[in-house]
């Protein structure tokens, strides 16, 4: 009966991972995370996201405890600077706004795709994210 209830709990226990966000240079504006298992809502559908996160920069370079069980995820991260609430875009949808992703170094000239940003991340990880300047 013990070794079934230590199961039982096992199987509902969340093993965290963390997300560090570099490279922010404005130290005023909010940083908005978001953390995907899926496409749906990706990348800028907080309300969809499996983790949503919003704060100041000194604990997004520390680290934001995310709560999430390992998985392949997708993570897209932008600093709010003109404080509308949602990443501001140029006419043709390039960012005009710091952001970052789980899986890019570059600058994006399109919409992500889903699966080209999810990573798999492990229980423990602390994945480090960079602001890219728009």
């Amino acid at each position: 009966m013990k070794i079934l209830i230590l199961l039982l709990i096992l199987s509902v226990m969340t093993y965290s991972f963390d997300i560090q966000i570099t490279n922010i240079e404005n130290r005023e504006a909010t940083i908005f995370i978001a953390v995907f298992d899926s496409e749906e809502g990706f990348p800028s559908d907080g309300e969809k996201a499996d983790f949503a996160w919003m704060g100041i920069v000194e604990e997004a370079e520390e680290g934001v405890k995310t709560n999430l069980t390992s998985g392949n995820y997708a993570i897209s991260v932008f600093q709010d600077i003109d404080g509308s609430g949602k990443l501001t875009r140029k006419f043709y949808g390039a960012p005009k706004e710091p952001y970052g992703m789980s899986n890019t170094f570059k600058k994006l000239k399109m919409k992500p795709n889903f699966e080209k940003i999810a990573i798999d991340i492990e229980e423990g990880e602390v994945l480090k994210i960079e602001l890219l300047k728009p």
